[in-house]
C-alpha cells in the first residue's frame, strides 16, 4: 500500500481530522495530504500530526504525515514512537 493509498483508504472509511483551533471536524482528503507534505517541507519540519477521527472507533487516534510523504496512523503512543525513530 502506498502512502496515498493509506490516505484514500482512511477517507473511504470516513476519516475526519479535528481542527486544533476550534475542535470542528474536517474531511481527510488527497488535497489535504499534499498540502501537509508541502507545509512540512516549507516549514522545515519532519512531520505533522493530526487528531484522526474514525466512525465507530472511540479510542484516540493520530495521523502523522512526513515531509517525504510517508503516512502513519494509530494510537498516540504508536505515532510518538514513529516520530522518535
Amino acid at each position: 500500500m502506498t502512502n496515498l493509498d493509506h490516505i484514500l483508504s482512511l477517507t473511504r472509511h470516513g476519516a475526519k481530522l479535528r481542527n486544533q483551533e476550534d475542535g470542528s471536524l474536517m474531511p481527510l482528503t488527497e488535497d489535504f495530504y499534499h498540502h501537509a507534505v508541502e507545509a512540512c517541507n516549507k516549514g522545515g519540519y519532519n512531520a505533522a500530526t493530526y487528531e484522526l477521527i474514525m466512525p465507530d472507533i472511540d479510542s484516540e487516534l493520530w495521523l502523522a504525515i512526513w515531509k517525504d510523504g510517508h503516512v502513519d496512523s494509530g494510537s498516540p503512543k504508536g505515532i510518538c514512537a514513529c516520530l522518535a525513530r
